[in-house]
């Protein structure tokens, strides 16, 4: 294997491994270590260019390390990507990928991400140690829908002075692996949910009550009280921004600004809008907690995680309160927060 170090401002440490035998190529980013080794996921996804796929890595990193310390997490941030488009999986892929991980000796810990299953990780736990999520009683899926249940809540409590869901409108984009569960927590509160998804199979199949279902451009334009995007990220832009018919939004997608700028539209529009990495961050607290070799109950219900997956609904009140206070940004309220922990 062939790996480059790049020189890049504001990171720690980057990354490029290439293994021609394997068809490996990917980039790990360490973005900060001040609170501990960098956490954050592999993502496999077939990337255009390798511009494309470093800016991505490069992004992520910094982001795990906003979330990560928001989260209370003492873990920095990180990210690796490997490229899907030059290769299938196989556990070879997956040795060389541990092999890049081993080179960062400690200072970066892989988990999952989009593209990577649990089985991918126990293929590279066989490799490294350098790896968290591949224990089968972590799922990071429903951790981070209740955690953006638990938002979804406080800005229902913030908004109209209770965090019950009864008759309150919740449109959800995405019903992947967060968006379906996210759904459930909603109509088991009382809710009822429009939703959408690239796949109409997914659609077709979800027969519960209180669900009705729009198509992917649609989903902009509905009259709900609370908009979640988990799907992809980008999709609150100056196109979208103007559709939009909530008041808060609260969804489990990462980067779903498409510019950090975009933020001061919602102002404009008297929408309040939780930040991706706060509302998102039970998959890593769950997968942090993993850690914990003591732990025999790693579900979203067991009393140590749930605690913790509960303090999201206070923060999220909090920064909610003092944006109004302040008259800035929920963005720049939570960088804030964060910031005061790892610089």
């Amino acid at each position: 294997m062939i790996i480059t170090e790049i020189s890049i401002d504001g990171y720690e440490e980057v990354v490029h491994g290439v293994d021609k035998e394997t068809g490996l190529d990917a980039y790990i980013a360490v973005h900060n270590t001040k609170l501990g080794p960098a956490l954050g996921g592999c993502r496999y996804y077939p990337y255009k260019t390798s511009d494309e796929q470093l800016n991505d890595t490069l992004r992520l990193a910094k982001g795990m390390t906003y979330k990560n310390a928001l989260a209370g997490i003492d873990l920095g941030g990180g990210k690796a990507s490997v490229n899907a488009s030059l290769q299938t999986k196989t556990p070879q892929l997956w040795e060389a990928f541990a092999g890049l991980v081993n080179n960062m000796f400690g200072r970066y810990i892989t988990s999952g991400d989009i593209g990577t299953t649990v089985q991918d990780l126990k293929e590279i736990a066989k490799h490294t140690d350098f790896v968290l999520g591949h224990n089968s009683k972590t799922d990071s899926g429903v951790a981070t829908a209740f955690g953006v249940f638990q938002s979804i809540k406080a800005l229902s409590k913030f908004l109209h002075g209770t965090d019950s869901l009864k008759d309150k409108t919740i449109a959800v984009q995405g019903m992947g692996k967060v968006g379906s569960r996210l759904i459930n927590f909603c109509l088991m509160d009382g809710a009822k949910v429009i939703a959408t998804d690239t796949n109409p199979e997914v659609m077709i199949n979800s027969h519960a009550p209180n669900i009705s279902f729009v198509d992917p451009d649609e989903i902009y334009e509905v009259e709900c009280d609370i908009f979640s995007p988990c799907s992809v990220g980008g999709i609150l832009n100056s196109d979208t921004i103007p559709k939009l018919k909530c008041a808060g939004i609260a969804g489990g997608a990462n980067n779903q600004l498409e510019a950090i700028e975009h933020a001061e539209y919602f102002k404009d529009k008297n929408i309040y809008y939780v930040p991706d990495y706060l509302a998102n961050s039970g998959g890593v607290i769950i997968v942090e907690k993993s850690q914990d070799k003591t732990l025999v109950d790693l579900s979203y219900e067991s009393p140590t995680v749930k605690n913790r997956l509960d303090s999201i609904y206070n923060t999220v009140f909090k920064v909610l309160y003092q944006s109004v206070k302040t008259n800035q940004t929920t963005i720049k309220i939570c960088n804030d927060l964060a910031e005061t922990r790892f610089q």
